[in-house]
Formats: C-alpha cells, structure tokens, sequence
C-alpha cells in the first residue's frame, strides 16, 4: 500500500458524536480520544503516514498535546515513529493479527456474556439503529461507515458490562486492529452475514441470554477474521 497523506476530513468524522472525547479533561486527552476513534474504525489506513504538524493543524490545537497523544499511541503499539515529524499506521501481519484474534475471542465474549443482565432497554434501543446503519453502510459500499458502525456495536456491548479494565483491553486491541480491517474492502464489502450476525446478538440481548450473546460475539470474530487472515499471508 502506497504512503498517503492524512486526509482532512477523516479524523473529524471519525471523532464524531464521541462521548468520550467530551468527558476528556485536557487538549491531550481530546487528542488521544480523536486519535484512538479514528485508529479503532478504519479512520486511518494501514501503513498511512501523519505529520505531527498536520494532526495539529486539523485539531487547531498546539503541538504539545498531539505529541502527548502521539506518545500513549506509540506505546499501545498503534502508531509507529518514521522520524522526528512523521508517524507511519502499522499494518498488522498474519501473525500478530491470529495472535490478536486469539485473545479477542477469549476477552469479548466475557464482557458480552456480563453486558446482557446490564443493558437497559435504552440501550438496546440504541443498538437496533446501529445495526440498521451497519447495513445501510454495507450496502451503499462505505467502508469506513461500515467499521465505525461495527466498531460502536461491539463496544456498547462491551461497555455496558461494565468493567473498565476488560474493555480497556479490548480498546487496545481494536486500536491495533482496526486499521488493518479496511484490506477487507472491497472483496468483503457487500456480505450481509456480519448484519445477520449482530441481529443474532441483538436477540441474545432481549432475552438477557448472556451465553447467546457470548457465543455471537465468538461467531461473528471466528467469520470476519477468515477473510482477514487469506489477505494478510504473505
């Protein structure tokens, strides 16, 4: 994949209607979550590369702060340093994408299993319109509006278990992961069986069956990731 430039309106997108970026208390934190938004639902392409003083520009914030938010990025594995100016997004190989998904099938399903006796009915409500965007997304071929929608369905699940320590881990994950989840685009793009499988897990939901839920989440990773895993053997 050819290096890119960062473009303009990605990054704003991908950090709308972001509760967390309201809750953040400093410009390094508003920039971390913007970041870590755009990172987790396809915002930004593998191996795209940033300029520190671009992300600055698009934030209209001060170089400081993004390069605090640079720093807890690069830590979490999901950005990488070219040099002084320039950060590269990794694209995950074969390997380390199976080793990911490994934990991710342990980890998720334990969240949504506690997440079904803890959502309310709102909740729920809420998740019905992110499956119909999902498929709206699907449909119309948008790739990015396809993992933002995914991406929110799975993590208000997630959430709504209500440990911070597990879903921060699986924030981590998705962060490295999510970049490299555009490769499934176009080839994947038009499946509805990801659609088919979060109205599975909305059934679950409804009838507060956390083991059917577990074994959605479990289902729809085991699908997706067989695509993934054909693109990115060398």
């Amino acid at each position: 994949m050819q290096r890119t430039n960062m473009p303009a309106t990605i990054l704003l997108r991908a950090a709308a209607n972001d509760d967390a970026l309201r809750r953040a208390d400093t410009l390094a934190d508003q920039a971390y979550r913007r970041l870590q938004r755009a990172l987790m639902t396809g915002g930004l392409l593998p191996e795209q590369v940033l300029t520190v003083r671009g992300i600055a520009d698009e934030y209209g914030v001060s170089l400081t702060p993004i390069r605090e938010a640079i720093q807890r990025l690069v830590a979490e594995g999901a950005l990488t340093i070219e040099n002084a100016r320039t950060l590269r997004v990794p694209r995950l190989d074969v390997e380390t994408y199976r080793e990911i998904l490994k934990i991710r099938i342990e980890l998720e399903p334990m969240a949504a299993r506690d997440a079904a006796a803890r959502m309310d009915n709102a909740g729920m409500d809420r998740l019905d319109g992110v499956v119909a965007a999902h498929r709206a997304a699907i449909e119309a071929g948008e790739a990015h509006q396809t993992l933002t929608a995914n991406t929110d369905f799975h993590m208000s699940i997630y959430r709504a278990s209500a440990q911070p320590v597990l879903v921060g881990i699986i924030e981590s994950l998705y962060l490295r992961v999510g970049p490299t989840l555009n490769l499934l685009f176009p080839q994947y793009c038009g499946s509805l069986t990801g659609h088919e499988m979060h109205l599975v897990a909305i059934d679950a939901l409804r009838r507060r069956d956390g083991d059917a839920l577990a074994q959605a989440v479990r289902d729809d990773l085991t699908h997706g990731s067989k695509y993934l895993i054909r693109l990115l053997k060398p």
